[in-house]
């Protein structure tokens, strides 16, 4: 079974292997701490010391959590779909007309880089270093979205070269039909059956019948 999965994990491309890695470890690294503050004491004088208790905060909490929080679910997310499609062979509902596998990796993709910017503007200060590993995991996540992207684009390209094998205008060995140039049948240019070109039956040009061209003898 192990074997099984392997290979079928070294069948995928390029694109599709980094989000199915990328997509667990961002789960993973929003518990670590992405934001962190240490203590500070400030001297008063004669008063004494005021001190401030450090504290941190994960992906999952504030400061901008919403922005985290949707940027790990879209990586799940994308690493589930592809585990369901490749693994375990789920059919995808029918989609929209322009709307493909690809195309919806890439939009994922670039979605949770962009919840992750996002947080960084609502709060850049205090940054810890989960802070730092998610933002290299969604910007994994936007580079496998874009490379599946690619490589659909490239297998539609090449499927669509050309599909006849015969010659061009033609699916026979001939140009144009089953037999010679321009003809349907086994006869000459032109003919539909076994005589000469023009004449549809075994008698000479011109001629209905089995005598001389211009009428009987005298």
């Amino acid at each position: 079974m192990s074997m099984n999965l392997q290979e079928q994990f070294q069948k995928l491309g390029l694109g599709e292997k980094i989000i199915l890695i990328a997509g667990p470890l961002l789960f993973i690294d929003g518990f670590l701490n992405w934001y962190s503050v240490s203590g500070q004491c400030i001297d008063l004088g004669a008063v004494g010391e005021i001190c401030a208790e450090g504290g941190s905060a994960s992906g999952w909490e504030s400061p901008g959590s919403i922005w985290s929080v949707l940027a790990i679910l879209l990586g799940l997310t994308m690493a589930g779909l592809v585990a369901a499609v490749r693994f375990g062979n789920m059919k995808l509902p029918e989609m929209p007309q322009g709307v493909t596998w690809g195309r919806i990796m890439l939009g994922m993709g670039g979605a949770s880089a962009l919840f992750v910017v996002a947080k960084f503007v609502n709060h850049s200060s205090n940054l810890d270093f989960g802070f730092f590993i998610g933002a290299l995991l969604v910007a994994a996540l936007a580079a496998g979205g874009f490379l599946t992207f690619q490589e659909e684009q490239k297998s539609g390209s090449a499927g669509s070269g050309g599909a006849a094998a015969g010659p061009a205008g033609g699916g026979g060995d001939t140009d144009a039909g089953g037999g010679p140039a321009g003809g349907g049948g086994a006869g000459p240019t032109g003919g539909g059956g076994t005589g000469p070109a023009g004449g549809g039956g075994s008698s000479p040009p011109g001629g209905g019948g089995g005598g001389p061209d211009a009428g009987p003898s005298r």
